[in-house]
Parts: structure tokens; sequence; C-alpha cells
């Protein structure tokens, strides 16, 4: 697995269109409500803001599925660790990133910092409970389907943040998609980025999707799956510099 294949993963895994109809950010809220519900409740929710997990995954930006295998770290909303076996080492860690390569460590730059930091605020979105904060505006923005199952989505605005679209299963009320848009290093502009969360089980006290499917401007991008899950604070030491 080369630099370039690293690039593309990095900008996805920093993370796990509706119809016609408007609502009102009361409606959102509720539908947002039922999803935490569903996730375990909010007390169990909280314990999973700083998760680490290992991952199977195969990656497809490059045209055939080439395995691969991560482990993560994640303390949101700013605290990020991501270590693909063999290939390379990344790291968000407040206002500052890192990145180890083929052995040599080195800054993010600026611009590629701002990137990654834009798509983790997108994952934390997808993590249902900053959205209790109402400094971020919700709307329903429709029914829809979401593999070939009946979801409503409801779209996220704030400041400073990319807007993000989530759709929750009617019947459940899980999360089951994402939508947003993220800039691509490896093309060098905006692409729309799909994240789709399935096969929901109990890890640690909460439900997790276990199954995450990946989509770039509407095609196959990563399939990944949860080995295992642990919940609970990380020991800062974990986000220094590679």
């Amino acid at each position: 697995m080369g630099k370039a294949i690293s690039l593309l993963l990095i900008s996805v895994l920093l993370v796990w269109t509706g119809a016609a109809r408007s609502g009102d950010a009361t409606d959102a809220r509720a539908i947002i409500d039922k999803a935490i519900k569903a996730a375990g409740g909010e007390e169990k929710l909280k314990r999973h803001q700083a998760t680490t997990f290992s991952e199977k995954d195969t990656f497809y930006g490059m045209g055939d599925g080439l395995p691969y295998t991560g482990a993560y770290h994640v303390q949101w909303p700013d605290q990020f660790k991501m270590e693909i076996q063999g290939v390379f080492t990344i790291v968000l860690n407040k206002d500052k990133g890192w990145m180890n390569f083929g052995g040599e460590s080195k800054e993010l730059s600026k611009e590629e910092l701002a990137n990654h930091i834009k798509d983790h605020k997108a994952g934390w979105i997808s993590t249902l409970l900053p959205l209790k904060d109402k400094a971020f505006m919700l709307s329903v923005v429709g029914e829809t389907q979401v593999e070939k199952k009946p979801a409503i989505g409801v779209k996220v605005t704030r400041k400073d943040y990319p807007e993000v679209s989530l759709y929750f299963d009617k019947e459940s009320g899980r999360l089951v998609k994402n939508e947003f848009r993220s800039f691509a290093q490896d093309m060098m502009k905006e692409v729309n980025m799909e994240h789709y969360y399935s096969d929901y089980k109990e890890m640690d006290g909460a439900q997790v999707p276990t199954r995450l499917i990946v989509k770039r401007d509407g095609k196959l991008f990563i399939d990944a799956m949860v080995v295992e899950l642990k919940a609970g604070k990380i020991d800062s030491k974990v986000f220094s510099q590679p």
C-alpha cells in the first residue's frame, strides 16, 4: 500500500439526499433523540465519546480491493489516531497534526490539517450526542430509501463546521447513513462522501454499527468491519507525535 493510497484513506477514516419535505428543528431533534435512545441512551453514548477499536477493511480507491488492518483511538471532539498496519500512522491532537510514513514523521501542512479537521468534525456530528447542543442547527430534509429501506434525513449546520446530512432508519431510529462534502487530496477537488452504517451490535454497553461502507462520488471506496471495540477515556499520551 503506497503513499497515494494512504492519503486517500486518511480523509475517509477520520470519520464512521433526502426528498423534498422540509421540517422544523423540533421534528429534527425528535429524530435525533430517537436515534440516541436506539444506540443505548445518552449515558452510554457519553462513554463512547472516547473509543479504541480495530478493523479489518478493504480499500477500493485504486480499483481492485486491497485488504488492510487498522487500529484507531478517538477521543471526541478533537483527538484522533489511526494506524494502518505496516503503512502509516496519522494523529490529530486538537490544533496540531502529524503523519508517520516510511519511518519518517512530519507535521501536516496548514491546508492538510484544515481538511482533516473538517472531516473529523463531520465524524463527531455523526456520533449524535453533540447535536444536543443547540449551536447545531437541525432541519428535516425528508424521506428517502437507504439500502432499500425507508429512512428520514436531518440536515446539520453550524458555523465553521461542514454541512452534514444524517439519515435514520424509520423503524429502528438508528443512523444508517451520513453524507457531506470533503476535499480529496489525491484529486485536488471536492467530492461527495457517503458513509453507510449497518450490522449493529452491542459493544461495551452501546449499540455500535460494526460495518461501514464508504462511497466517494457514488463509487465504492471502503468496506470496513469492526473487530473489537473498547469505550472509555484515553491517555493523552496516545496522541503525541508519532
